[in-house]
C-alpha cells in the first residue's frame, strides 16, 4: 500500500539530470560532429520540460488515483531507459575523446572509424532515440488525460552540517525510566535462575529502545552491575548471532568462532557469578524453546542480574518476562510538542515572534504524531527549515494525514515528501540495506555518487561534499540516527519504521534479498566463477559492483571492460593478483577499492584512462610501483598509498604534486628512491589542506642520511594534519617543522625505526597531541630538554609540555640511557593516562614523579630503570601495572623497575602483572595494600618464596601463577576469605604443594593446574565450609605425580568442562561412586590410565555433553563398538589412535545430534564400514590417516555438508555415486592419488556438482 501511494516520487530529479545532460556543451558538440539527428535532442528536451512541472502534482495525486500511479510507474521505466541511452552516448563521446587524445595525428580516422556511413552505430542510436522520444511524448500527452497540472512546491535547500539534537536528552520519559530502574535495582527474587527480565512493550517508534538506552547508560546501573551487554535481535531471530553479539559486548573483542557451543561456554564463563545487565532490543520471536535456548548461558549469573527486552508484541514478552510487563504509553501532547519544537526551533533561525506565531500550529501538528517520538523528531526536522506560517499550515492540512490502512506513519511520510527530489533518491536508495544495518557514511556517499544522485552543477562544492550534506540533512531530520557501539565507535542506523518507509518509496526500484542471520554469520565468502566470467559481463547498465571478501576470486575477465556504466568497483579482500587492462575502459569509474588485495603487485599500465576516478584505495596490497599514467588522474581525491618508484621505473614522488584535491589518508612508501630533493618539494604537501593522516616511509636500508633529511624537510605537510607517522627515516636529525606548535590539529604522532637519529624534536610543543609513540631509535642515548620544547621552558613560566598527551610509548630503544626531567617544579604530562616503556634495556634513572592522571603503566625489559615508588599523585589514579624483566639479561638487582611497586600507602590498583624478576623475594607492598585488586599475574619469579601471612586483597577475582616453583601457595587459613576469586591457574609453580582441595575457595569457577610436579592429590575436603558446587571448568595437565582425584566427582554439579591430560600415575579406580559430574558439556581425556571400564563411566547419563575429545586406543575402541556415548553430543574428536585399523562405529549410529566428527592422527586406519555415521552428521574430517585407502559406497549420510581429507596419501577414490547430491563443500589436500583422479578428466564429472571444491590450493566454485 505504501509503495502504491508514494513510489516514484523522486522522478523529477531524474528528469532534471537528463535535461542538464542534453543542454551540456560536451553533449551538443558531440552530436554536431556525428551523424546523429540533433533534432531529436530538441524534441526530447521539450518533452522532458513538459513532463517535469507536473511530477510534484502526480506524486501527491497518485495517493488516491490509480491511473496516476500507473502513469508514474510507466514513466519511471521510460526515464530510466532514456537515462541509460544518454549515458551510453556520453560514453561513446568520452571514448572518442580518449582515442583522439592518444592518437592526435589520427583524429580524422578515429572519427571516421566510429561514425562513418559504413557503420550502423549512429543509425541504431538514432532509432533508439526516436523510440524514446515517442514513448516519452506519449506520457506527456497522457498527463492531460489524467488531469495533471503544475503544482508549486518549495523545498528548502538549506542543509545543516550537523544534527542539532542530542539523542540522549530525555523527553517525557522520566517517570517511565524511574519505574524501569526500580525493577532493575530491586532485590526482589523474581526468578529461580538469578535473572529478572523486564519486558518493555509498545508499538514501533514509541521509544522502547530509547528508554532501554536511558537505563543502560544510567550511572546507578554502572555501579550496581558488574558488567553490561547489549544485543539488537530484530525480526530474524537467531540464537547464534545474538549469543555472539552478547559475548562480544561482554568481552569487548571480536569472536570469529562459528561453533555455538564454544560461544555459549565462553559467555557462561564471563557471566557466571557476576551481577550482569543485558538488553535484548527489538525481540519478535514468540517461541519458548528458542528463548530457552538463548537464555541457557544466562542463568549462571549472580542473584540480582537483570535483562531488558524490548518488543512490540505482548506474546513475546510473556515468553521471557519475570517482572510484570511494562507497557510504554505514547508521549503526552505536551511532551510531543516539546520534542517537536526542540527539533524545529533548534537551528536558531526563528525569532521569538515567529515562535509565538507558529506554536499554535505546531501544537496541532504534534497532536497528529500520535505520541510517537520518531514521528515528532522527523516532523521537527522537516519544520526547522520552514519559517513562514503558511508553510506550517500546509504541513498541518496535508492530505497524507487522512490516509488509512497504511503501515507507514503519516508523519514519516510527510518528512519524506518535503525532501528535495535529489534527497528523496538518496533516502530511497537506503532501502537496499537490511534493518539495523550499520551505515558507513563515506561509503554511502560514494554509492549515491555512483548512482548519479549528487548534482553539484549549481554549487562549487564537490559531489562528496554535497553527499555529506545530504547525509547530515537525513540525520537532522531523524531519518538516520547516530549511535555508538560497545567500543565507543560512532555508527549510523535507520529506525525500523524509517527503513520500511525507504523500502516503500523505492517501490520496484529496489530488490533486497536477505539471508537468515545464522547463515550470514557463518557464510564463507566464495563466488562461482560462472558469475564473474559469464553473468556479470551481461549487466551492461551496472553502476555499482562489489566483490569484496570473495577470496576465491583471483582474476577478472577481460569482459569487465564492457561494464562501461560502472562508477563504483570494490574488489577488496580478494586474491586478485592483477587487473585486466580492459578495466581502463571504464571511463566513468569514480571509485576503485583494492584494499587488502595482498597478491596484487601492480596497477594496469593505462590507468590514466580512468579520467573520472576520484577515489583509489590500494592499502595493504603488494604494489611495488605506481604506473607512469597515474599522474593523469587529476580528479583523484583519495589515493591512500603512493609507492615511489626507482630511477626511471614507475612514478616519482613528484607526481603527487599533480593531485591538488587529495584528502583523507596518504601513505607514501619507498621514499629512499627519491634522489632529487626537488622531487619531494614538488609534492607540495603543505598546500594539501584536506589530508588528515600522513605516513612517510623509507626502506630499511639507506646510504644517504643527508639526502633523506632534506627530503623529509621538503615533505612538510599542512598544519591541518591530524595524524603523522614517520617510518625508517634514515636522517640523523629531524627538520624544524616537526614539533612546531603551528600543527595545532595534530593528535597522533608515531616515529618508528629512525635508527640514525640521536635526538628527538620538540614534540612537547604540539598543543593537541594525545598519542605519541617512539620506537626503534636504536642509537639515541638521551631524551633531554629539547624533547619538551620551548627551550625547556625558558622564561615562559606558563608553558607546560605535552599538555594534552594521554598515551605515551617508548619501545625498542637499545641505547637509551637517560630521561631528563623537564624543569624543577614544572611538570609535563598533566593528562597522561598510559605510559609504556618496552625493551629499553639501558634506561636508568627514574620515571616522571608527577603524573596526576596516570591509569596504566607497562614496563617491559627495562631492567636498569630505578623506578621509585609512586607519589600520592599516582596512587589516586593508577589502576593497572605490568612489569616484565628480560629473561636473557643478567639477574636483576633489587633497585630496579620493581621498586615501583613498593609503596606503603593504600592504592586503587585493579590489575598487576609481574614477570621475570629474579631478586623479588616477597610480594610487593602495593599488591598487599591495594584495596580493590581484581587480577594478579605472577610469572617467572624464581626468588619469590611466600605470600604474606594475611594473604591478599579479598577483592581478588583472578590469580595466575606460573614458573614460580619456590613460591609457597596462599596460606590455607586465608582461603575462605577470597569471596570474589573465580579463576585460579597454577602452572609449573608452588613445588611444595602436594594436595589441593577443590572446595577451598567459596566461589571458585575456573581451576587449571599444569606441570605442578609435586602435586599428588586433588580432593574434596570434608572439613571445609566452602562448597565445590561452584566449579565450572576443571583442567589438570602434565602433573606427573598426581595419583588421585575426588572419588565423588558427581557432586560437582556445576562442572561443565573437564580436561585430564598426561597424568601417567593417576589411578582412577572409581569404585565408590559415579565418575563424571552430571552437567558436563565438554570432555577432553588423553594419556590417562583409568582402570574402571568405560562401560561403567555412566556416559549415557550425561544429557548435556555437546563436545568430546578423546585420545587413547583402549577407550576409543570400546566407545566405537558399543553405544556408550551420550546422545546429546554435537561434536566428537578422536585423536592419536595408533592401533585402530578399521572403523566399525556401531557406537556412533545412535548419536542423533552429532554434527561434527574428526579423526586425527590415525596411522593404522585402513577402512570404514558402511553406514558408520549417524544421519545427523554435517562435517567429517580426516587428518593424517596415511594408510586409509578406501571408503565404502554408503559411508556418509545424506545430511553431510562438509567433507575434508588432509594427508591421506593412499586414498584412491571417493564414494562417487553416494555423493551425487551432497556434500556442499569438499576439501582435498596432501592426497596425491585423489588429486590425480579428479584432475579435470572423466572422473571430474563425478564430483563437479559439489558447489565448493578445494584441491590443494585450487578452489573451484
Amino acid at each position: 500500500m505504501a509503495a502504491t501511494m508514494i513510489g516514484s516520487a523522486f522522478l523529477s530529479a531524474t528528469v532534471q539530470t537528463l535535461v542538464q545532460k542534453l543542454a551540456s556543451k560536451e553533449f551538443l558538440d558531440y552530436f554536431k560532429k556525428t551523424k546523429f539527428d540533433d533534432s531529436l535532442l530538441e524534441q526530447l528536451g521539450q518533452t522532458l520540460l513538459t513532463i517535469q512541472p507536473v511530477l510534484d502534482a502526480a506524486e501527491e495525486k497518485q495517493i488516491n488515483t490509480p491511473s496516476v500511479k500507473q502513469w508514474l510507474d510507466g514513466l519511471k521505466d521510460a526515464l530510466y531507459d532514456a537515462e541509460d541511452l544518454l549515458n551510453q552516448i556520453s560514453y561513446d563521446s568520452l571514448q572518442c575523446q580518449m582515442e583522439n587524445t592518444q592518437a592526435a595525428s589520427k583524429t580524422k580516422q578515429v572519427w571516421n572509424f566510429f561514425f562513418s556511413p559504413s557503420t550502423n552505430n549512429y543509425e541504431e542510436i538514432n532509432s533508439q532515440m526516436k523510440k524514446m522520444c515517442l514513448n516519452l511524448k506519449h506520457f506527456a500527452e497522457n498527463k492531460d488525460i489524467i488531469s495533471l497540472q503544475t503544482k508549486s512546491v518549495e523545498v528548502s535547500r538549506r542543509t545543516p552540517s550537523t544534527p542539532m539534537f542530542n539523542e540522549s536528552v530525555m523527553v517525557g520519559r522520566k517517570d517511565d525510566k524511574d519505574k524501569v530502574m526500580n525493577m532493575l535495582l530491586s532485590q526482589s527474587n523474581t526468578s529461580q535462575n538469578n535473572m529478572g527480565v523486564v519486558a518493555i512493550v509498545g508499538m514501533g517508534g514509541i521509544g522502547k529502545t530509547t528508554l532501554a538506552q536511558l537505563a543502560y547508560n544510567d550511572e546507578k546501573v554502572e555501579h550496581h552491575f558488574d558488567l553490561k551487554a547489549w544485543a539488537c535481535v530484530s525480526e530474524d531471530f537467531d540464537v547464534f548471532r545474538v549469543t555472539k553479539a552478547l559475548l562480544e559486548s561482554v568481552t569487548s573483542k571480536t569472536w570469529n568462532d562459528s561453533n555455538l557451543d564454544i560461544l555459549r561456554v565462553e559467555l557462561k564463563k564471563n557471566l557466571r557469578d557476576k551481577r550482569f545487565f543485558i538488553v535484548l532490543d527489538d525481540l519478535w520471536n514468540e517461541s519458548y524453546s528458542d528463548w530457552d535456548e538463548l537464555a541457557s548461558p544466562l542463568i549462571y549469573g549472580k542473584n540480582g542480574s537483570r535483562m531488558i527486552i524490548t518488543t512490540r508484541h505482548k506474546k513475546v514478552a510473556d515468553v521471557a518476562r519475570t517482572f510484570p510487563i511494562f507497557s510504554l504509553d505514547p508521549l503526552s501532547h505536551e511532551d510531543s510538542w516539546f520534542l517537536l519544537s526542540k527539533h524545529a526551533f533548534g537551528s536558531g533561525d526563528f525569532s521569538e515572534t515567529q515562535r509565538r506565531n507558529l506554536e499554535p500550529i505546531g501544537r496541532k501538528i504534534a497532536r497528529k504524531c500520535g505520541g510517537l517520538p520518531i514521528a515528532a523528531k522527523s516532523l521537527g526536522g522537516l519544520l526547522r527549515s520552514k519559517v513562514d506560517t503558511e508553510e506550517w499550515i500546509e504541513v498541518l492540512n496535508n492530505d497524507i494525514w487522512n490516509l488509512q490502512n497504511d503501515n507507514i506513519l503519516p508523519a514519516l511520510r510527510l518528512s519524506y515528501q518535503y525532501l528535495s527530489s535529489q534527497l528523496k533518491r538518496c533516502f530511497s536508495y537506503c532501502s537496499i540495506f537490511p534493518k539495523d544495518y550499520p551505515l558507513d557514511r563515506k561509503q554511502l556517499v560514494l554509492l549515491w555518487m555512483a548512482e548519479g544522485f549528487l548534482d553539484h552543477s549549481q554549487d562549487k562544492k564537490t559531489m562528496e561534499e554535497v553527499g555529506d550534506e545530504f547525509f547530515a540533512e537525513l540525520l537532522s531530520r531523524s531519518l538516520i540516527q547516530q549511535l555508538h557501539d560497545d567500543y565507543g565507535k560512532q555508527i549510523f542506523v535507520m529506525h525500523d519504521l524509517v527503513n520500511d518507509l525507504a523500502t516503500a518509496v523505492s517501490g520496484r526500484s529496489c530488490y533486497r534479498h536477505e539471508f537468515g542471520a545464522k547463515s550470514y554469520e557463518n557464510v564463507q565468502y566464495n563466488l562461482s566463477r560462472n558469475v564473474v566470467n559469464y553473468l556479470l559481463p551481461t549487466f551492461e547498465r551496472l553502476r555499482v559492483l562489489s566483490l569484496s571478501k570473495y577470496r576465491n576470486i583471483t582474476t577478472l575477465p577481460v569482459t569487465v571492460g564492457n561494464l562501461v556504466q560502472l562508477r563504483y568497483l570494490d574488489l577488496s579482500r580478494t586474491d586478485i593478483a592483477s587487473l585486466p587492462d580492459t578495466i581502463c575502459n571504464l571511463y566513468y569509474l569514480q571509485t576503485l577499492i583494492l584494499s587488502e588485495c595482498s597478491k596484487l603487485t601492480e596497477l594496469p599500465e593505462h590507468v590514466g584512462k580512468l579520467i573520472n576516478l576520484r577515489h583509489l584505495y590500494i592499502d595493504w596490497t603488494s604494489i611495488i610501483e605506481m604506473p607512469k599514467q597515474i599522474a593523469e588522474l587529476e580528479n583523484l581525491q583519495t589515493l591512500n598509498v603512493f609507492v615511489v618508484g626507482k630511477k626511471n621505473i614507475g612514478s616519482t614522488v613528484r607526481e603527487l604534486g599533480k593531485f591538488p584535491k587529495l584528502r583523507g589518508k596518504l601513505f607514501i612508501k619507498n621514499l629512499q628512491n627519491v634522489i632529487d630533493i626537488m622531487e619531494a618539494s614538488d609534492t607540495n604537501l603543505k598546500s594539501k589542506e584536506h589530508i588528515e593522516e600522513l605516513t612517510l616511509e623509507w626502506g630499511k636500508e639507506t646510504d644517504d642520511t643527508l639526502n633523506e633529511r632534506n627530503v623529509l624537510d621538503m615533505l612538510q605537510p599542512s598544519a591541518n594534519l591530524k595524524k603523522l607517522s614517520i617510518d625508517w627515516y634514515g636522517g640523523t636529525h629531524f627538520p624544524s617543522w616537526l614539533g612546531d606548535p603551528s600543527f595545532f590539529n595534530m593528535v597522533f604522532l608515531c616515529i618508528d625505526n629512525c635508527v640514525n637519529c640521536t635526538t628527538l624534536p620538540p614534540l612537547g610543543q604540539l598543543p593537541s597531541l594525545k598519542d605519541l609513540c617512539i620506537e626503534g631509535m636504536t642509537i639515541l642515548e638521551t631524551i633531554g630538554p629539547q624533547f619538551y620544547g620551548m627551550a625547556a621552558g625558558g622564561s615562559n613560566s606558563s608553558f607546560q609540555p605535552f599538555q594534552s598527551l594521554e598515551n605515551l610509548e617508548f619501545a625498542y630503544m637499545g641505547n637509551w640511557e637517560e630521561w631528563c626531567p623537564f624543569r624543577d617544579n614544572m611538570f609535563p604530562f598533566p593528562r597522561l593516562k598510559t605510559l609504556r616503556l618496552l625493551w629499553c634495556p639501558k634506561l636508568k634513572g627514574h620515571l616522571p614523579t608527577h603524573l596526576p592522571s596516570i591509569e596504566k603503566i607497562d614496563i617491559d625489559g627495562c631492567d636498569h630503570l630505578l623506578a621509585t615508588p609512586p607519589t600520592q599523585h599516582w596512587l589516586s589514579s593508577i589502576k593497572n601495572i605490568r612489569i616484565r624483566g628480560d629473561s636473557n639479561s643478567e639477574r636483576n638487582t633489587e633497585r630496579t623497575q620493581y621498586s615501583l611497586l613498593e609503596s606503603d600507602s593504600p592504592c586503587l590498583l585493579q590489575t598487576i602483572d609481574i614477570s621475570i624478576c629474579h631478586m623479588l623475594k616477597s610480594v610487593p607492598k602495593m599488591i598487599i595494600n591495594s584495596t580493590c585488586l581484581r587480577r594478579l599475574d605472577l610469572h617467572g619469579i624464581s626468588s619469590l618464596n611466600a605470600f604474606p601471612t594475611n594473604g591478599l586483597s579479598t577483592s581478588l577475582q583472578s590469580l595466575y601463577i606460573s614458573e614460580c616453583e619456590n613460591l609457597t601457595f596462599l596460606p590455607p587459613e586465608t582461603w575462605s576469605n577470597y569471596t570474589s576469586l573465580v579463576t585460579l591457574k597454577l602452572e609449573k609453580s608452588c613445588s611444595a604443594l602436594t594436595s589441593f582441595p577443590l572446595n577451598c575457595f567459596p566461589v571458585l569457577q575456573d581451576l587449571s593446574i599444569r606441570k605442578c610436579r609435586s602435586l599428588e592429590s586433588i580432593f574434596i575436603s570434608e572439613t571445609s565450609s566452602c562448597s565445590s558446587s561452584t566449579l565450572r571448568s576443571f583442567v589438570v595437565n602434565d602433573c606427573e605425580a598426581l595419583r588421585s582425584l575426588p572419588q565423588r566427582m558427581d557432586t560437582l554439579t556445576a562442572l561443565e568442562s573437564i580436561t585430564l591430560c598426561i597424568l601417567p600415575n593417576l589411578n582412577l579406580s572409581l569404585c565408590e561412586g559415579a565418575f563424571l559430574p552430571p552437567n558436563l558439556q565438554s570432555i577432553i581425556v588423553y594419556s590417562v590410565r583409568i582402570t574402571k571400564p568405560v562401560t561403567e563411566w555412566g556416559l549415557q547419563g550425561l544429557t548435556r555433553v555437546r563436545s568430546m575429545n578423546i585420545k587413547g586406543n583402549d577407550i576409543v575402541n570400546m566407545l566405537l563398538k558399543e553405544p556408550l556415548l551420550p546422545i546429546s553430543l554435537v561434536s566428537l574428536e578422536f585423536e592419536s589412535l595408533f592401533e585402530m585399523k578399521s572403523l566399525e562405529a556401531n557406537g556412533l549410529r545412535h548419536l542423533s545430534s552429532l554434527e561434527c566428527l574428526y579423526f586425527i592422527d590415525c596411522p593404522e586406519l585402513v577402512s570404514l564400514s558402511e553406514k558408520a555415521f549417524p544421519s545427523s552428521l554435517k562435517t567429517v574430517y580426516f587428518y593424517n590417516c596415511p594408510r586409509l585407502n578406501s571408503l565404502p559406497e554408503k559411508a556418509f549420510p545424506s545430511s553431510l555438508k562438509t567433507l575434508t581429507f588432509l594427508n591421506c596419501p593412499r586414498l584412491e577414490s571417493l564414494p562417487e555415486d553416494s555423493l551425487a547430491t551432497f556434500p556442499e563443500e569438499l576439501t582435498i589436500r596432501g592426497c596425491p592419488l585423489l588429486e590425480e583422479r579428479y584432475k579435470r578428466n572423466e572422473y571430474w564429472s563425478k564430483i563437479a556438482h559439489i558447489p565448493v571444491i578445494q584441491i590443494n590450493e585450487q578452489l573451484t566454485i
